[in-house]
């Protein structure tokens, strides 16, 4: 179940478990693993490393971020916003919905992304509370006794006297979101790439050579990579000739394996169906992204027995390498309230498609049949709104059971504006169920059809 539904029970931070339990018994409650999360958020960093070369973490008082150095970056996303909406996405596949900040400090974008909304304007940052300086808790009490809950209060008072009164943290914090101090990110570090090259002087061109170097190239970058507990996940081979510019050879797989025998089939399917160039004189194989090796106890007799799940592992990899990445997908759920646009297709072969997807509140009800786009319907409705007849593709149907309404909406800085819809299963005289709603200008849609 998403946080929000679990706000939606009412349970809230710092709750006792007892009276959580209460208000929601289906739920799962679990110790909270600050260490865990602390990981967690690194593996995060790394991930985000594809859209800044310098990524850090801040932990002010127990509330962990990442923070993102974007200087330079905006313009390889079209712009600061268009790489921030990709993050988003980068990061919503990975789980989690995320709130994202772009501002000329660390303070404000803290301040923006946790307590506020829009650009880091300067009247913007004067409105936000006094929480948003990332101070600590007991510093926030004491402003709130002499009635200082926005820092436009704070900035109006005399800069001098803040400091014998509330100490040298809360001028610093103040100097830090308005950029009148400097603060260093201190950068997640991120792992050495794992590669191995062979070079020669004598060129070579038979395929055959070309598979026995890369055997042994697989073997070595295998070799380290088990010293750390990981797998392979993205495998780059860099064929590099006297005659012509390099070819490059991607091998990605969807979960990360040790498998010398399974990479190197994928690998000759590769070489196989992309012709190499003539006389190479270097090979360079690189593993460009690697995961923790999930272990797996083995049968007592039977070693070599697969497993169902390594098959479709093997099945998933080798079609992708026959067919194309894009070609071997599947459909993952994304944190959108409109359903067209809570649905995108991911390759299957792509280790970020099979972390957890955003989650949807067990009683919704969808259906399995959405159109591509809502379709306009006449509609004839009672008293209360329900429909109770509508048209749609030449025919005219009966409405003998409508639900009550199911509002979606939207807020207005979404990319398609704001929108407002009241969603309607019905189930028509034949037996049929559809999924009708009404948009704020009391325009009729079909949207899906119920299997």
């Amino acid at each position: 179940m998403s946080s929000r539904n679990v706000i939606d029970h009412g349970i809230r931070s710092e709750m006792p478990l007892a009276e959580a339990q209460a208000l929601l018994e289906s739920a799962t409650f679990l110790p909270h693993d600050p260490e865990a999360d602390l990981l967690e958020l690194q593996s995060l960093a790394f991930l985000s490393h594809r859209y800044a070369p310098i990524v850090g973490l801040e932990l002010s008082n127990d509330q962990h971020c990442l923070v993102l150095d974007i200087t330079g970056c905006g313009h390889l996303f079209g712009d600061e916003f268009g790489l921030a909406r990709q993050l988003v996405a980068g990061l919503s596949k990975a789980g989690y919905f995320a709130h994202i900040a772009v501002a000329n400090t660390i303070g404000a974008a803290w301040g923006i992304a946790r307590y506020g909304h829009g650009t880091a304007s300067d009247r913007r940052l004067r409105s936000l509370p006094v929480e948003a300086l990332r101070i600590p808790d007991k510093l926030v009490s004491s402003l709130q006794e002499f009635d200082l809950r926005t820092i436009r209060q704070l900035k109006a008072l005399p800069r001098e006297s803040l400091p014998s009164r509330f100490g040298t943290a809360l001028t610093e914090r103040l100097d830090q979101m308005f950029g009148d101090s400097e603060e260093l990110l201190v950068p997640v570090s991120r792992s050495k790439p794992i590669s191995a090259e062979w070079v020669t002087e004598d060129p070579i061109c038979h395929p055959a050579a070309i598979r026995y170097v890369c055997e042994d190239l697989l073997s070595e970058i295998l070799s380290n990579i088990r010293t750390r507990g990981e797998g392979l996940l993205h495998l780059t081979l860099n064929l590099k000739s006297e005659a012509c510019a390099p070819t490059v050879l991607e091998v990605r797989l969807a979960q990360p394996t040790d498998s010398h025998r399974h990479v190197m089939t994928l690998l000759n399917l590769k070489l196989e169906t992309t012709p190499t160039p003539e006389w190479l004189v270097a090979l360079h194989m690189e593993a460009s992204s690697t995961a923790l090796l999930r272990v797996q106890q083995r049968n007592l007799f039977d070693d070599d027995q697969p497993t169902d799940e390594g098959d479709i592992q093997r099945l998933t990899d080798r079609l992708s390498a026959r067919l194309g990445q894009d070609a071997v997908v599947r459909p993952m759920l994304l944190p959108e309230a409109t359903p067209e646009r809570a649905v995108r297709y991911e390759p299957l072969a792509d280790f970020s498609a099979k972390l957890p997807a955003a989650e949807l509140a067990v009683d919704l009800i969808r259906p399995l049949d959405l159109l591509p786009q809502p379709e306009p319907v006449d509609v004839i409705s009672d008293t209360s709104g329900s429909p109770v007849k509508f048209f749609w593709n030449r025919q005219s149907y009966r409405v003998v059971n409508a639900t009550k309404p199911e509002r979606i909406a939207t807020d207005w800085w979404q990319d398609d504006g704001s929108i407002c819809r009241d969603y309607y299963q019905v189930e028509t005289q034949n037996g049929s169920r559809f999924w009708l709603y009404r948009s704020k200008t009391d325009a009729w849609f079909l949207h899906g059809v119920f299997e």
